[in-house]
């Protein structure tokens, strides 16, 4: 059941993402490259390819990402580092996020969000990494966590290591964590964050911007308001799909972090609450999914990947509506944006497989584990007990 509605809430949202990444597209796509369909062939190749991966990874034993977490890791890490070199890494808006092919750029930090809940559900399920330990808990952050949100803020970008930290406490919480260790590491994060806006004019300007855009209209509020203006317009029932008047060049980003603004616009407070309930739908789903798992590797990932779905979409959703600062994190499924989508559906691969795969809902005996673990196994005969050694 629970392998179905995902299946569902991700193909509608794919769908739903395809006929307004071309309706936000047109204007900016017509000007700019000469074709009205412009944005929508690449988010056709990006969702073919998506799907193309979706399914591969269906048919992948998802026990194979507990052995290759570690290289994985490592292999978004060089990308990541491959971004901070001149000539191979662009630049855009100020961010430098990209490697750019010449044909296609390539966002690794996208890739950074599942591969961080592998390996740390792989650190968990493995010996050594007692997360209901305050030891054990900071070698999973200082592991899977901290080098790539480190690598990640080179290129300036707040918003995904938010998105990657929430996503690895989802891990932790469903690892049974405790919560005044949880709560520990939560309190550094607001003094964090807020040391990071500080030491870069343009986040303190959003911050001071969200407080109060009206205000700031013409400069760092001007995305904010403008994207409020979109959902205004659209009132209860929308303009009507592909009349925005928004998108010629009035709201920011309208293609990627602010395509909200454009949807609420078009398809008002309905189309809006539509979307939140697919994402609803894809909540329910993926944490159904971790909670009907007994095998704690397959528990822990399928939290993770959801969480980093799922909040990801309330940032962008929260941000388009002025309830959040504007962080310039895509809609996932819905934005265009090809990376972020390969990243997703790869996500929704893995869970599939593991909705699939019986051995995901069996409960493991503590000998089996132990084999699993590499442990030695235990010799003695059958129906030994212990106490009659």
């Amino acid at each position: 059941m629970a392998g179905r509605l995902l299946v569902f809430a991700t193909v509608t949202l794919l769908l739903f993402g395809l006929v307004m990444a071309y309706s936000a597209s047109t204007a900016q796509g017509h000007f700019a490259y000469g074709s009205h369909w412009y944005f929508l062939k690449k988010q056709l190749i990006f969702a073919f390819a998506g799907v193309g991966l979706m399914i591969v990874l269906s048919r992948i034993d998802y026990r194979v990402w507990r052995r290759f977490a570690f290289p994985l890791v490592a292999g978004v890490a060089g990308l990541l580092l491959l971004v901070a070199v001149p000539g191979i890494g662009a630049t855009i808006n100020g961010a430098r996020r990209w490697i750019d092919f010449g044909f296609a750029t390539l966002q690794p930090s996208e890739f950074a969000k599942p591969a961080a809940v592998l390996l740390a559900a792989a650190l968990i399920v493995g010996r050594g990494a007692p997360v209901t330990t305050l030891k054990g808990l900071a070698r999973v952050v200082a592991v899977s966590l901290l080098p790539l949100a480190l690598l990640i803020m080179i290129g300036k970008d707040l918003s995904t290591t938010i998105v990657l930290t929430l996503a690895i406490g989802a891990v932790l919480v469903a690892a049974g964590s405790r919560w005044r260790h949880l709560l520990g590491f939560g309190l550094l994060l607001p003094a964090v964050a807020g040391m990071l806006i500080l030491v870069e004019p343009y986040r303190t300007a959003r911050l001071t911007a969200f407080l109060d855009p009206w205000a700031y209209a013409d400069t760092s509020g001007f995305q904010t308001t403008q994207s409020l203006i979109s959902v205004a317009s659209g009132q209860v029932f929308g303009v009507g799909l592909g009349n925005s008047v928004q998108k010629f060049g009035f709201l920011p980003e309208q293609t990627t972090d602010m395509i909200t603004g454009i949807i609420g616009e078009e398809l008002g407070l309905v189309g809006l609450l539509l979307l939140i309930a697919l994402y609803g739908v894809l909540a329910w789903a993926g944490l159904h999914l971790a909670l009907s798992c007994h095998e704690p590797f397959a528990r822990l990932v399928c939290a993770g990947l959801t969480v980093a779905v799922v909040a990801q979409a309330l940032l962008n959703l929260g941000a388009a509506m002025g309830l959040v600062p504007i962080l310039g994190v895509p809609l996932p499924l819905v934005s265009c944006g090809g990376t972020s989508l390969l990243a997703v559906l790869a996500g929704t691969g893995i869970m599939l497989n593991i909705a699939n795969n019986r051995r995901s809902h069996i409960v493991a005996s503590p000998e089996r584990r132990r084999r699993a673990g590499g442990g030695r196994r235990d010799r003695r005969p059958h129906g030994t007990s212990a106490r009659g050694r």
